[in-house]
C-alpha cells in the first residue's frame, strides 16, 4: 500500500474517511461552533500564560495609576443669553451707525461668548485675581502657580498663568438639554483650586460681560456727546450769522415761491443727510462682514458685492424717485399725511410705491434664497465654521440689497437737489445767502434733536445693560479625583492583558516548528497507528530513578513498559498499534516491519521493542534485527551482549543461529548489530542481508527491523524493499514538522509502503490544548485507569 493510498485516521488509528459525505454536509454553523470550541480550548491550554500576563498587566497598571498625581475637577453651570443683531431689527440711521461702528445693541452668539471666555483678555483678568490671592486655606501656594508641580514651587509669570488657564478651562454644551446651557470645568491636583478657579471664572464672566456691554455704550455716548457739542456750536454760529445777515441786509421776509424753493431744498438735503447716515452704517457693516468672510476664504465676498440683478437695481431707483416725489408733495401739503384721499394723484403715487416695494422685496428674497440654496453645502448656522460662513453670506446679501436702495435714493435726491439748485441759483444773492443760512440752521437743529434723543436713549440703555451670562450652579469642592480613573484603567489593563496574551499565544503557535499536537499528525493524511503516552511519571513512580530493571537473567530498560507494566495505558497503546497494523491491512499479510524516524532520539528503538512484546502476547514468534549500524541500542534495551551480530554474519561468515539471542520474553529473539561496520551503507545494500531477512521470515512469524533515522540518513532505503511495511515514529514536542515532511518525501521517493505514523511520549497537559483529539486522549487515559484499577465487588451467597 503506497503513501498516496492511505487515509487519515483518528485517535489510536480509528480510520476516518477524508471524503465522507457527512463531512461534506457539515453546516457553517457547526464549523463556527467547532472554531469557538477550539478557541476556548486554546485559551484553556494556555490558561497559566493568560493568567500571568493579565495579572502582570493589572498589577503594572495599578502601580502606574498609583504614581499619577490625582486631579480633581470643579464643575459649574451657567446660561448664556444670545440675541440677534440690532441693525437687522431697527434699520434706522444713527442706530444703524452705532450698531455697526460701536456694536451697541448687537446681540452675541454662544460661540462668540465661549470665545470670550477663552480669550487672553478674560483669562488675563482671572490670572490677576489668582495672583492677588495665591494661597489655599492652609497657606500653601496653589498648584497652578507652581513652575512644576510638585517639584518646583517657583511662581510662574502672568503670561504662563494665563496660558495655563486657557488650556485647563473646559467648556461644554449639551444641546439635548438647552443650547444656552454651558458647563464650566477646571481640573487641578488641588480640590480647593479646582472649585475656587471654576467659581472665580463664573463670577468674573458675569461682571466682565456686563462691563463689555456698558463699555460699548459708553464709547458710543462719548462719540455722540462730542457730535452734539459740535452741532450745537455750529447751530449757534449759524443763528448768529442769520441775525447779522438780516440786520445788515434789512431783510424781513421773502416771497412764498422763494420760500417753497428754500423749504424743498432744505427738505431734500435733510432727507439726503438721513439716507447718507443710513448708507454709511450699512457700508460699515458690509465692510466688517466682508473682512470676516474673506478671513475665512479670501475673495469669497466679492461675488456678493457684484451679484445684484439689474432689474432689482432699476426697481430700487424707480422707488427712490417716487418716494422723493411723495416727500415733496407732503412738504407742500402736510395734511395729505393724515387725509391722503384729498389728492387723487397722491393716492396713485402711494399705490405705485407700495407695488414697487413689494416687487423689490420679492426680488431680494428670491436672490437671497437662491444663493442660500447654492450655499447649502456649507451647513446650517449652528456655530461651526460652515454655519458661520452661511450666516455671514446671508447677512451680506441682505445688506447689499439695502446699500443699493440707499444709493438709489441718494442719486435721486441729488438729481432733485440739482434741479432746485438751478432755480435757487437764479435768485438774488442776498436771498441765496439767506436761504443757505436758513437751511444750515434747520439741518443742524434737526440733527441736534436727533442726537440729543439718541443720547437720552443710550443713557437709559447703559443702565439696563447686564451680563449675557446667568449662573445656575457654583462648583463644590470635589471629594473624589476624576483622574486617573482607576476603574477604567484597570478595565483597560484587563483588555490589554487579553490582547497581549492572545498575541503571545499566536506568535508561539505560528512560530512553533515542533510536532506538539495530534492534529499536526492527522494533517499528514497517513494512518495514525497509535499515540503512546509519556511514561516518565509512571516509571518514576514504579522504578524511581532506575533506568534498568533486573528480571531473571536479564537487566532490561524501563522503557519496555509492555513487559514491566502490561496493564498500563502505554502498554494498551502499543496493543492498539498492533491491532491497527494487522486489522487495517487484511488484504495482505504483514510479516516484516521496519521502524524509522525523522531524527535521532525520537523513540523508534523502544517502539519496536514494545511492539515485539505485544506481538509475542498473541503467540507470534518474533525476531528483532538491530540494523541501526551507526548507533545500535537494542542490546541495551534487552540487556544482551554485543559480541556478535548481523555484521559478523555478513562479513565474518558467522553462522546465523550463533548471533540470535533469546530475551526475557520466550517468543522474542534479538539479533544485535555486533561489530560496528566502517561503511554501514555497504552493509545494508548487500545481497547477504537480503537473504538473511528472507531466511528469518521463514523461521519467525514477525520480523521487526530497527533502522537509522530516514530523515537525514539513507541507510534504511534499501531495507524498505525487503519488508512488508514501514512505521514512522515521531516524538511529541521534539520532532520538527519540517523534518517530518522531509522524511515523508524521502519515503515517497523510494516507494516505501508506509503503514502509518505513531507519536511517542505524548503529554496532553503540554499539548496545544485545543484539538478535539487531545481531549479524547485525556478522557480515554482517565477512563482506562479508572477501569483498570476498579476492584470487583465480592458476591455473597445466601445460606440455604
Amino acid at each position: 500500500m503506497s503513501t498516496q493510498d492511505l487515509n487519515s485516521s483518528g485517535l489510536n488509528g480509528t480510520n476516518n474517511s477524508a471524503g465522507s459525505s457527512s463531512n461534506n454536509a457539515s453546516s457553517a454553523t457547526e464549523a463556527t461552533v467547532i472554531d469557538a470550541k477550539k478557541l476556548f480550548r486554546l485559551i484553556f491550554g494556555y490558561k497559566w500564560m493568560f493568567i500571568f500576563i493579565i495579572i502582570a498587566s493589572i498589577v503594572g497598571m495599578y502601580f502606574y495609576t498609583d504614581s499619577i498625581i490625582p486631579k480633581y475637577q470643579g464643575e459649574g453651570t451657567m446660561v448664556i443669553l444670545q440675541g440677534q443683531e440690532t441693525y437687522v431689527n431697527t434699520g434706522n440711521d444713527i442706530n444703524s451707525m452705532l450698531t455697526s461702528s460701536f456694536g451697541v445693541g448687537q446681540g452675541s452668539t454662544i460661540a462668540s461668548e465661549l470665545s470670550l471666555l477663552q480669550s487672553n483678555k478674560f483669562t488675563g483678568v482671572i490670572a490677576d485675581k489668582i495672583i492677588a490671592s495665591p494661597h489655599d486655606p492652609d497657606g500653601q501656594l496653589i498648584p497652578i502657580l507652581w513652575n512644576k508641580y510638585p517639584e518646583d514651587s517657583t511662581k510662574v509669570s502672568r503670561g504662563v498663568l494665563t496660558d495655563r488657564i486657557q488650556k485647563k478651562l473646559i467648556l461644554e454644551r449639551d444641546e439635548n438639554l438647552d443650547e444656552n446651557l454651558v458647563f464650566l470645568k477646571f481640573k487641578s491636583p488641588s480640590p480647593y483650586e479646582a472649585a475656587t478657579v471654576t467659581n472665580l471664572i463664573l463670577d468674573s464672566y458675569t461682571q466682565f460681560s456686563s462691563d463689555q456691554n456698558r463699555e460699548q455704550v459708553r464709547s458710543a455716548l462719548a462719540y455722540l456727546n462730542q457730535e452734539m457739542s459740535d452741532v450745537h456750536s455750529t447751530l449757534n454760529n449759524k443763528e448768529e450769522m442769520l441775525r447779522d445777515f438780516m440786520h445788515k441786509e434789512k431783510l424781513v421776509e421773502i416771497d412764498s415761491q422763494t420760500g417753497e424753493i428754500i423749504s424743498a431744498l432744505s427738505t431734500l438735503e435733510n432727507e439726503r443727510h438721513a439716507v447718507e447716515i443710513q448708507k454709511v452704517g450699512v457700508l460699515s457693516s458690509i465692510e466688517n462682514l466682508q473682512k470676516e468672510l474673506d478671513n475665512i476664504k479670501p475673495g469669497f465676498a466679492e461675488k456678493y458685492s457684484q451679484g445684484l440683478s439689474t432689474k432689482l437695481i432699476r426697481f430700487q431707483y424707480k422707488l427712490a424717485e417716487l418716494e422723493t416725489e411723495k416727500m415733496l408733495m407732503l412738504q407742500k401739503n402736510p395734511e395729505l399725511k393724515e387725509n391722503p384721499e384729498q389728492e387723487h394723484s397722491f393716492q396713485e403715487l402711494t399705490r405705485e410705491i407700495n407695488y414697487l416695494r413689494a416687487e423689490i422685496t420679492q426680488m431680494a428674497e428670491d436672490f437671497i434664497g437662491n444663493d442660500n440654496y447654492s450655499l447649502s453645502f456649507l451647513g446650517s448656522p449652528d456655530g461651526d465654521l460652515a454655519g458661520r460662513v452661511t450666516e455671514l453670506t446671508l447677512q451680506l446679501l441682505a445688506l447689499e440689497v439695502d446699500a443699493q436702495l440707499y444709493q438709489a435714493q441718494t442719486d435721486v435726491l441729488d438729481e432733485r437737489i440739482a434741479k432746485y439748485q438751478e432755480t435757487f441759483n437764479r435768485l438774488p444773492d442776498n436771498i441765496i445767502d439767506y436761504a443757505q443760512i436758513t437751511r444750515d440752521i434747520e439741518t443742524n437743529e434737526q440733527l441736534y434733536r436727533t442726537i440729543s434723543n439718541q443720547v437720552g436713549e443710550l443713557k437709559v440703555w447703559e443702565q439696563t445693560q447686564a451680563s449675557n451670562g446667568r449662573i445656575i450652579d457654583y462648583s463644590a469642592i470635589p471629594d473624589v479625583p476624576v483622574e486617573p480613573n482607576k476603574q477604567l484603567m484597570l478595565i483597560w489593563s484587563l483588555l490589554i492583558g487579553f490582547i497581549l496574551s492572545f498575541a503571545m499565544v499566536y506568535i508561539r503557535e505560528m512560530s512553533s516548528t515542533r510536532i506538539n499536537s495530534i492534529e499536526k499528525l492527522n494533517q499528514k493524511k497517513l494512518t495514525l497507528l497509535s499515540i503512546i503516552p509519556d511514561t516518565t511519571s509512571q516509571k518514576k513512580k514504579l522504578f524511581g530513578k532506575k533506568k534498568y530493571i533486573t528480571t531473571g537473567d536479564y537487566s532490561i530498560s524501563t522503557d519496555l513498559m509492555t513487559i514491566l507494566d502490561p496493564l498500563s495505558y502505554a502498554s494498551e497503546a502499543y496493543r492498539r498499534m498492533l491491532s491497527n497494523i494487522m486489522f487495517s491491512h487484511t488484504d495482505r499479510s504483514i510479516r516484516s516491519i521496519l521502524v524509522t524516524s525523522p531524527n535521532k532520539s525520537e523513540g523508534k528503538s523502544s517502539t519496536i521493542a514494545n511492539l515485539a512484546a505485544v506481538f509475542a502476547e498473541t503467540g507470534k514468534k518474533v525476531v528483532v534485527l538491530d540494523c541501526d549500524f551507526r548507533h545500535p541500542s537494542q542490546q541495551k534495551l534487552w540487556g544482551l551482549t554485543e559480541d556478535k551480530g548481523i555484521v559478523d554474519v555478513l562479513v565474518k561468515k558467522v553462522k546465523l543461529d550463533r548471533v540470535i539471542q533469546p530475551t526475557v520474553v520466550d517468543n522474542i529473539h534479538v539479533i544485535t548489530t555486533g561489530t560496528i561496520p566502517h561503511n554501514p551503507a555497504e552493509v545494508v545494500q548487500s545481497e547477504n542481508l537480503k537473504n538473511m531477512i528472507s531466511t528469518l521470515k521463514e523461521t519467525y512469524d514477525i520480523v521487526l527491523i530497527d533502522s537509522p533515522p530516514f530523515g537525514f540518513i539513507t541507510d534504511a532505503g534499501p531495507l524498505m524493499q525487503y519488508v512488508d511495511g514501514v512505521i514512522l515514529v515521531t516524538r511529541f514536542n521534539q520532532s520538527k514538522e519540517a523534518e517530518l515532511n522531509q522524511c515523508l518525501g524521502n519515503l515517497k521517493n523510494v516507494n516505501a509502503n508506509v503503514l502509518g505514523l505513531t507519536m511517542m511520549s505524548f503529554n496532553y497537559k503540554k499539548a496545544n490544548g485545543y484539538e478535539l483529539e487531545t481531549y479524547q486522549f485525556r478522557n480515554a487515559l482517565k477512563n482506562y485507569n479508572n477501569y483498570n484499577h476498579t476492584t470487583p465487588k465480592k458476591v455473597t451467597k445466601k445460606r440455604s
